[in-house]
C-alpha cells in the first residue's frame, strides 16, 4: 500500500498499477487516488486490521495539497507478495 501510494505521489502509473496487481504499461486498473494526490501528498496515519490469515484492510490518513483524505485498501497475498485488490477512500 505504501509503494502503491509512494509510485502515485512520485507519477509512477506504472509502479502503482503494479501494486495493485497490474501490469506496467497496462490501463485496466483504475488509480482512483491520482483525483488528489500530488507530490505534497503525505502520509500522516496507517490503521491495519487482518481480515483472514491471507487478506487485510488498511486505512490511511493522507494529507494532500487539497486537503485530508480517508483512503481504504483491501490487500490480499498474491503470487508475488501482497497486491491490493479494492481500494477507495473519501474526503476528511
Amino acid at each position: 500500500m505504501r509503494r502503491y501510494l509512494g509510485a502515485l505521489i512520485a507519477g509512477n502509473e506504472d509502479g502503482a498499477r503494479a501494486a495493485l496487481g497490474g501490469s506496467a504499461g497496462g490501463r485496466a486498473l483504475d488509480l482512483k487516488e491520482e483525483a488528489f494526490l500530488d507530490r505534497d501528498a503525505r502520509i500522516l496515519s496507517v490503521r491495519t486490521r487482518r481480515a483472514d490469515t491471507a487478506s487485510a484492510t488498511v486505512d490511511v490518513e493522507i494529507g494532500a495539497s487539497s486537503g485530508t483524505y480517508v483512503a481504504t485498501y483491501h490487500v490480499t497475498a498474491g503470487p508475488n507478495g501482497p497486491v491490493i485488490d479494492a481500494h477507495d477512500y473519501i474526503r476528511d
